[in-house]
């Protein structure tokens, strides 16, 4: 019992000060957390489909994004030692941006029709429209804050630092990449949107699918800083090592982001067609969200010991 109620407590302490370091993007993280769950319950109940897949399917996997998003830039910023008119610039526009963004994909979605790449009325045209550009803007402010780090690094130990400069060079240009699939009129590469595709994911089984691509590369923004940090704490006294161990990581990492996209622009996908069991999307969803729950969890025990052991190791 009191193994399953340490990671709790420590995990409630991570939310207590993700919530002290940035309220407006802890807010809009833990609304599209619930918003994730409800479209779960959605989708076992609402059995409409939109090019194959559960009209519930999109808003899942854009508020489960944007609340991880949100969470790590409410996490980083403040570490970021930005001016106070920067941070609240770059919260107030990422805030804003996603909000307006879940609001009208779950709209599209409680309406029957596609969010992405519709074109087929005015109001359908102006969504999509509104879409791009507060993505757009979201980005903008992301590459913002990246340019001030780069002109005044912070005083962060150098793995994690520079962990969180590529995990944010990356993240911007698989953001920009989404108007490459506008420019192509879709996400597929030799095979319509509506091919069969993963559960949930629903990458393509038959041609290339940029959106592995603009996944791998958005999540950059999580897994290169995290690399950085525990390259830190694992190799406690030598920057250099621990820079080391984040170059290797991060350039496997940017090379499959890479490898990824080519293999999309040459129609290939990421996986060939095969059956798939039937297995209903709100099942799939359920347990990607209690995996992300508890890996959440995992991941703030982890910090949390390291943490105190690295301040005792100080003398703090």
């Amino acid at each position: 019992m009191i193994e399953i109620i340490g990671p709790i407590t420590r995990m409630k302490s991570t939310v207590e000060e993700l919530y002290d370091r940035n309220r407006p993007l802890f807010a809009v993280a833990v609304a599209n957390l619930l918003l994730a769950v409800v479209f779960t319950g959605l989708m076992a109940v609402d059995s409409r489909t939109l090019l194959g897949r559960n009209v519930w399917t999109k808003p899942w996997k854009f508020a489960t994004s944007i609340a991880i998003f949100t969470a790590t830039m409410g996490w980083i910023l403040p570490s970021l030692s930005l001016t106070d008119r920067v941070e609240k610039i770059a919260t107030y526009t990422i805030s804003g941006a996603m909000t307006i963004e879940i609001v009208l994909i779950s709209t599209q979605a409680a309406r029957g029709v596609a969010s992405h790449f519709n074109r087929s009325t005015a109001l359908d045209t102006t969504i999509f429209m509104i879409m791009g550009i507060t993505i757009t803007i979201s980005s903008i402010a992301v590459a913002y804050v990246l340019w001030r780090v780069v002109r005044n690094p912070p005083a962060l130990p150098p793995a994690y630092l520079w962990g969180i400069i590529l995990g944010m060079f990356v993240f911007v240009l698989a953001s920009f990449q989404g108007w490459l699939m506008i420019a192509q009129g879709g996400h597929g590469v030799g095979a319509p949107n509506d091919s069969p595709g993963l559960p949930l994911l629903n990458w393509s089984l038959t041609g290339g699918d940029l959106r592995v691509s603009h996944f791998v590369g958005l999540h950059a923004l999580q897994i290169l800083p995290l690399t950085g940090y525990y390259a830190e704490r694992r190799v406690r006294g030598s920057s250099r090592r621990a820079l080391g161990i984040l170059s290797v990581i991060g350039g496997i990492y940017v090379l499959f982001t890479v490898a990824v996209f080519i293999q999309a622009l040459r129609g290939t996908p990421l996986v060939g067609a095969f059956n798939i069991p039937a297995i209903p999307p709100s099942a799939v969803a359920a347990v990607l969200l209690i995996g992300a729950i508890c890996g959440t969890a995992g991941l703030a025990a982890l910090w949390q010991r390291r943490s105190a052991s690295y301040s005792s190791a100080r003398g703090d």
